[in-house]
C-alpha cells in the first residue's frame, strides 16, 4: 500500500489505512514525546493518534502529512510540562552520549532539531507548524548545533556536528527507540482503534522464581496479554509503502 493509498483508505475510515499512515509516523512522534520529556509519553501519543483519526478528513495527499501531522503532534505535546528528555532504552556508546547532549538542550532547540533534522521540514513549514516567525525556528537550530558541536569538541571527537550528521544521528535513534518500544506502539494502536484506554507500563518488578501464577492461568486456558490484539499486531507488523 502506498502512501497516498494509505490516505484514501484512512479517510473512507478503514482502519487499515489509519494503521498504514500510523506506522509511517509514530517512529517520529514517539521520538519527539522522549526528547520532550513527556512524563506519560505513552498516553500522549494515544492523544495524538485519536486527535489525528478525528481529523483526517482534513488530510488530502502526502504533501500534507508533514504540516497536518505535526500540527496535531505538537498541540498536544507542547502542553505537556517542559522537562528535559526522557531516557531511551537500549542506546549505547556514542548514539547515547549524543542523545545525552540533544534531552538536555532548551526545548525551543529540542524541537527545532526534531522538526528540522528529524521530521525533514523546512523552516516555514516547521514555523506553520508552531504558529511562529521561521527566524525563530532557525535560530534555535543553530544555537542546538553550536552547542552540540561545542560539547563533541569538549569529549574529543572528531564527528562534525553539521545538519547531515545531526539528520543521521536522529534517524538512528528513531530505528533504536523503536525497536525498544514496538510492543508499547502496537498497544496505542490497538488503543486507538478499538477505543481502549492506554494504560502507562509500570517499572519492572523483580518477580520470584517460584511464583508461576502466570504460567498456570495460561495453561487454565486464560488469553496471554498479547492475544488480545493478535489483528493489530499482524496489521501493524504487515504494513509497507511502496
Amino acid at each position: 500500500m502506498t502512501l497516498a493509498d494509505a490516505i484514501i483508505h484512512a479517510r473512507a475510515g478503514e482502519q487499515e489505512g489509519f494503521a498504514c499512515l500510523y506506522e509511517y509516523t509514530v517512529p517520529h512522534i514517539w521520538l519527539a514525546a522522549a526528547m520532550l520529556g513527556c512524563p506519560k509519553h505513552g498516553t500522549a501519543v494515544t492523544q495524538i493518534y485519536r486527535n489525528a483519526q478525528q481529523s483526517v478528513s482534513f488530510l488530502h495527499s502526502p504533501s500534507d502529512l508533514r504540516v497536518w501531522m505535526g500540527k496535531i503532534a505538537y498541540g498536544v505535546l507542547l502542553q505537556q510540562p517542559e522537562n528535559s528528555g526522557r531516557e531511551i532504552p537500549c542506546l549505547t556508546g556514542a548514539l547515547r552520549d549524543v542523545y545525552g547532549m540533544m534531552r538536555e538542550l532548551p526545548r525551543q532547540e529540542r524541537i527545532a532539531l526534531l522538526m528540522l533534522c528529524g521530521e525533514g521540514c523546512s523552516a516555514p513549514q516547521a514555523a506553520d507548524i508552531l504558529s511562529v516567525p521561521d527566524i525563530e525556528i532557525k535560530r534555535a537550530m543553530r544555537r542546538a548545533r553550536q552547542t552540540i558541536a561545542e560539547q563533541l569538541k569538549q569529549k574529543g571527537s572528531e564527528e562534525i556536528c553539521n545538519t547531515a550528521w545531526l539528520i543521521a544521528q536522529l534517524a538512528d535513534l528513531r530505528t533504536a527507540q523503536s525497536e525498544a518500544d514496538a510492543k508499547a506502539q502496537e498497544n496505542i494502536l490497538h488503543c486507538v482503534c478499538t477505543g481502549e484506554d492506554y494504560v502507562e507500563p509500570e517499572e519492572p518488578v523483580a518477580v520470584p522464581q517460584t511464583d508461576t501464577s502466570v504460567e498456570k492461568e495460561t495453561e487454565q486456558g486464560q488469553a496471554k496479554p498479547e492475544e488480545k490484539s493478535g489483528f493489530f499486531h499482524k496489521l501493524f507488523r504487515s504494513r509497507r509503502f511502496g
